[in-house]
């Protein structure tokens, strides 16, 4: 009750005034949304790897390795699996987003697809990010609140404080404060999860004291099965139907969940920061060596030992450790975390608030709205979310916690339109927009939220929450993928979008025309690629369960053999970003101006009376959908 309001009280403090000054250089609206495109390459960078760590893989990752144990092997890659979307897609939108003068994925959306469908979905995700994915985690801060606090505060009550300082420096400082804030948050993560790290390895006795405890827990029969990867698949109806024979963990689970991590870096957040930078001259750094290399080392040596700690003494869990240390320590540490989280849900606020307001409101319903009222009216609908996100996590937290579930598989579907912009050309607007509501269908159909929501209107699906122990993001971006590829190859001859669409194209093509050096190793790329992704989360990952095992009992590295083969694909796979980065030239440095595509000079119609008509249906439609919730809450006794 000493060190932690200290800390938060300095923590608040800083926020503030930071975002204090970043509204006086914002001219308190004028570059409110995206900081003039000014962030410097090297604060997006740390920004970009912070968000997407975030809390997230503290509060999740290491729980699930404490949990579970090391068969969900793929946690230990997650830092390569965050830096390949990066690599894949951040400086080509970036070039588009300069090229078109455009600064969000809305807005890409818009212009190169012509898709308010896309533009309606892309708000849905990251509103999802903003309310729900950033909800549980916050909701897991203000838990440990009160429990550093001995119940002192209550839930509510630290909800409402860290709720409150999230709104206040995303409000009044906008993009700027979450930017530069952002960086400094960036560090304060990292440290927290070396913090606990070492906390949790000098609790045990020392490194060679965990790896003794880990063996001793490998000889039990009961707990062998935490150490292996259990068969590349299980033919299991899904959670909730039937269970898997042994564990969930199998090769395609793990293959799966990276697909799902590949959604934050596709998601609307990633790429607001990616088009308010001021130049790709650090992508390819910030997706090698910052976030596959230093997160990627925190995540695969770092969040392993403290999760291999709680999985020998559950009682060295997060909340467990941070009653055991020195209180001033605890705090923070519990400040390093907190920093994490808003960071992430400061970026997602801000992208959902842009989103809903400035992308979808203000063209479909008030397109007269000023430039001076839309951050006022943005700033309105960031206190909404801020506020629906904290009653959430107060009065339903399952039901924030089905919705965080959807967030990352929904973001993944993301990838066809994306792709379709930077790299497949022949992807057309019918296939894309298709494929992205059949890889819609094909998460909720697989995810506890649809399958909860079907259940009630009385439909009962015969499998549960991911069939075959893969999750939702696999099976929506298969069904996306297919449907994607096979009506594009049908719809060739119909027009790819507008102007801006094909200038687009045609810009793409004449300014990254590849050198013959990379054309020579695009099937290297390839093979490598490939192999990785085969070996390191995919079916080769069965191999890892022997692989540094002693003929005579033991492990050859000191160290469980599914960790030491993590270990070693962190390695190969941080050779190959740097390899599709820098070689390959995904990533590299763009040298030279960028002329912005005028658009020829079109009169605007006059959509006011069409802007109130479709106010007047939305009101309607809000009305009829609520009584329906009513109705059928009432109905089946819910």
């Amino acid at each position: 009750m000493m060190w932690l309001p200290l800390y938060i009280l300095f923590y608040a403090a800083v926020t503030l005034y930071w975002a204090r000054m970043a509204a006086r250089a914002n001219g308190n609206y004028q570059t409110y949304f995206s900081a003039s495109h000014s962030l410097p390459p090297w604060v997006s960078a740390l920004v970009l790897s912070g968000a997407s760590i975030s809390g997230w893989i503290m509060l999740v990752g290491a729980e699930e390795i404490g949990r579970n144990g090391f068969g969900l092997a793929a946690i230990l890659q997650a830092g390569i699996a965050l830096s390949l979307p990066g690599v894949f897609f951040f400086k080509r939108l970036w070039l588009l987003g300069q090229r078109l003068q455009l600064s969000s994925l809305s807005e890409l959306l818009r212009a190169y697809w012509s898709s308010e469908f896309l533009v309606a979905f892309s708000t849905v995700v990251a509103t999802l990010f903003a309310v729900a994915f950033a909800g549980v985690q916050m909701a897991a801060l203000s838990r440990l609140v009160v429990l550093l606090t001995d119940q002192t505060v209550s839930m509510p009550a630290a909800a409402m404080v860290l709720c409150f300082i999230l709104f206040g420096y995303v409000v009044i400082g906008g993009m700027r404060a979450v930017g530069y804030l952002g960086a400094v948050q960036t560090v304060l993560a990292g440290a927290a999860i070396v913090g606990f790290a070492g906390c949790a390895v000098l609790q045990l006795g020392g490194f060679g004291a965990l790896n003794a405890g880990l063996l001793k827990l490998a000889a039990d029969p009961a707990a062998a099965g935490k150490f292996i990867v259990s068969g590349v698949v299980q033919f299991t109806a899904g959670g909730g139907r039937q269970a898997a024979a042994a564990h969930e963990g199998t090769a395609l689970a793990s293959l799966a969940m990276v697909f799902a991590l590949m959604g934050l870096q596709s998601s609307p957040m990633a790429i607001k920061v990616v088009l308010s930078t001021n130049s790709p001259r650090a992508i390819a750094a910030g997706q090698t060596w910052v976030m596959a290399g230093a997160f990627g080392a925190m995540i695969a040596l770092c969040v392993a030992c403290f999760g291999a700690a709680s999985l020998i003494d559950p009682s060295k869990d997060l909340s467990g450790l941070l009653t055991l240390i020195s209180p001033w320590f605890a705090a923070w540490l519990f400040i390093g975390l907190l920093a994490g989280v808003q960071l992430m849900a400061g970026l997602a606020l801000l992208t959902a608030g842009e989103s809903l307001i400035r992308n979808v409101y203000k063209p479909w319903f008030h397109s007269s709205l000023s430039r001076r009222d839309t951050v006022t009216v943005t700033r309105v609908a960031i206190g909404l979310l801020v506020l629906a996100s904290g009653l959430m996590q107060v009065l339903t937290p399952v039901t924030l916690s089905m919705l965080a579930s959807l967030a990352l598989p929904l973001a993944f579907q993301l990838w066809t339109p994306l792709l379709g912009m930077t790299w497949l050309r022949w992807f057309t607007r019918p296939g894309v927009v298709t494929g992205v509501g059949f890889g819609i269908a094909g998460v909720l159909l697989t995810e506890p939220f649809g399958i909860a929501v079907l259940s009630a209107l009385g439909l009962e699906l015969p499998w549960g929450r991911a069939p075959w122990t893969m999750s939702s993001a696999a099976w929506g971006m298969v069904a996306n993928l297919l449907v994607t590829m096979l009506v594009s190859a049908f719809t060739q001859r119909r027009a790819f979008g507008g102007e801006a669409a094909q200038e687009a194209r045609s810009f793409l093509y004449g300014i990254l025309r590849p050198a013959s050096r990379v054309r020579a190793l695009r099937s290297t790329a390839w093979s490598i690629s490939l192999a990785w992704l085969f070996f390191a989360v995919g079916p080769g990952l069965i191999l890892g369960n022997y692989a540094f095992n002693k003929p005579d009992g033991g492990w050859a590295l000191g160290m469980p053999s599914l960790w030491g083969w993590g270990l070693v694909s962190w390695v190969t796979g941080l050779g190959i970003v740097w390899f599709l980065s820098y070689k390959m030239e995904m990533a590299s440095p763009h040298v030279g101006a960028i002329p912005d595509y005028q658009p020829p000079p079109r009169l605007r119609p006059d959509q006011r009376a069409a802007e109130r008509e479709r106010l007047r249906a939305l009101f309607v439609t809000v009305a009829v959908a609520f009584g329906i919730v009513v109705l059928i809450v009432l109905s089946f006794g819910h």
